[in-house]
């Protein structure tokens, strides 16, 4: 039998390819893709009247795929990597959708927002010119604004940046509707001399087209820091304007970078992702090897004598290849099931002992000690860590070191926190509805207007009810 000098088993994945180094006992993950994005300046300030200023950086600073589309990382796929990226992983979409669900809420309800005697915040039912509120109710409880708040939270969540987009009526009095635009399908045009960004392209297929391609839409953008952005969009000529939002994140300048994005930059994710393929190599690849068998290469002189030594190589291999046939046929009929293997000892008359020219060694069942267990649920904390989530919320309950309360009450407090953390996504979502209520008059005839998040909250047992609703 030929001597197999293959070392290194090689599998290909769809992220990470896995090398086991056989003989060094060395397994390794080779990550050979990730989203890719650049450092940039601080966003431009803002000024209570007039232009806000803004530092224009020179353009060398920031990838370009040609045209007049600034690239949102090195090759405008950042959006579309890091999704296929995360949905490799069976905890961050989940964890992401439950953070988007959370955001969303029961939705959002407009109240009179005011200040009592003691000094505390006072939320009241929404009363006012019967007109004006029934506008309001109408425009929150609509089904496609609805569907703005779903989309929107979600883009929060994932990318900490949205383009929603809101129409304009055509007499330029009202704003409509609140159309969202998926932020994957979203790029920003290359800053002006001024330091403006005028307008967006929109186009399903990024990476491939560029602001030139027939399929790429552009779009008219508001400049949220302007003192003036009411009556600049009433006296704009065009009836569709994108309103961005997004989360602040220190060194962007154009795209935010979600905080959880740290999982690809720290290696965590790699570990995360990796650990399935070793196990599955492994469940492949070892589960069915029970015995490891060493033959010593005197073995073959003592049992076959000068028909062995004296033989060409290509005797000697038959000899072994016959050999391992037979044992191979004992060892699996089926009508010896049972049967023990005999192997030779001879004396060694220099060490004075006897030697065995066969060793069986059984193989531990690695499946069976939890091997990568520890590294999985360490890596699965760290996930957690990065999405800013409580696991308790999400049943994860740790390990021996990393704890494992998951109780109602758990629970609860978790959700409780989580509900005041998510406030500047929530914030990031209200705010074009609270320049909606500017611009089509609503502040001005109710002038304590507000809106609130309803939530449905768990509540002890001596409340005598499962849950409560609260109004944040």
């Amino acid at each position: 039998m030929a001597k197999n000098s293959k070392t290194v088993e090689y599998f290909e994945g769809a992220y990470h390819d896995v090398a086991i180094l056989s003989s060094a006992g060395v397994e390794v993950a080779l990550e050979h893709d990730r989203p890719a994005n650049k450092k940039s300046a601080f966003e431009p300030s803002s000024q209570p009247k007039g232009k806000p200023s803004a530092a224009v950086p020179d353009e060398s600073q920031f990838p370009s795929i040609g045209g007049d589309i600034l690239s949102w990382g090195d090759g405008n796929d950042f959006p579309q990597r890091m999704v296929d990226l995360y949905n490799q992983d069976p905890i961050i979409p989940a964890t992401l959708g439950k953070l988007s669900a959370m955001i969303q809420g029961q939705g959002l309800i407009a109240v009179l927002e005011d200040i009592g005697d003691d000094g505390k915040e006072v939320v009241r039912p929404l009363v006012g010119p019967a007109n004006i509120v029934a506008e309001i109710q109408e425009f929150i409880s609509n089904e496609l604004f609805q569907l703005y708040l779903r989309e929107m939270a979600a883009d929060a969540a994932w990318f900490f940046n949205g383009w929603p987009e809101m129409l304009v009526s055509k007499d330029r009095t009202k704003i409509v509707q609140l159309h969202p635009l998926s932020a994957e399908e979203v790029r920003w045009c290359r800053m002006r001399p001024d330091g403006s960004l005028p307008h967006v392209y929109l186009n399903a297929n990024y990476p491939r087209n560029n602001s030139e391609s027939a399929s790429t839409v552009k779009i008219n953008a508001i400049d949220p820091y302007r003192w003036d952005a009411v009556d600049w969009l009433r006296e704009s000529s065009f009836y569709n304007c994108v309103y961005p939002i997004s989360i602040p994140t220190p060194g962007k300048r154009f795209y935010s970078l979600p905080h959880h994005y740290s999982l690809v930059e720290s290696g965590w994710l790699d570990v995360h992702l990796a650990i399935p393929a070793f196990k599955k190599f492994l469940m492949k690849n070892q589960m069915t090897i029970k015995y490891h068998w060493k033959v010593d290469k005197d073995y073959w002189g003592s049992m076959y004598g000068e028909k062995y030594t004296k033989g060409s190589p290509d005797q000697k291999r038959a000899i072994k290849q016959k050999w391992l046939n037979q044992m191979n046929k004992q060892l699996t009929d089926v009508s010896k099931a049972g049967n023990s293997i005999i192997t030779d000892v001879t004396w060694d008359p220099v060490n004075k002992l006897f030697k065995d020219h066969i060793t069986v060694t059984a193989i531990t069942d690695t499946m069976k000690d939890g091997k990568f267990l520890d590294d999985n649920m360490e890596a699965a904390a760290n996930i957690y860590y990065a999405l800013n989530w409580d696991p308790t919320i999400s049943g994860y309950q740790g390990g021996g070191k990393g704890g494992s309360r998951s109780g109602g009450s758990d629970k609860r407090e978790a959700y409780l926190i989580a509900l005041q953390m998510i406030k500047p996504f929530r914030d990031m979502v209200l705010q074009p509805v609270l320049f909606t209520a500017k611009y089509n008059g609503w502040k001005a005839a109710i002038p304590k207007l507000g809106f609130r998040w309803r939530d449905t909250i768990l509540t002890t047992l001596d409340t005598g009810a499962g849950t409560a609703k609260k109004v944040s």
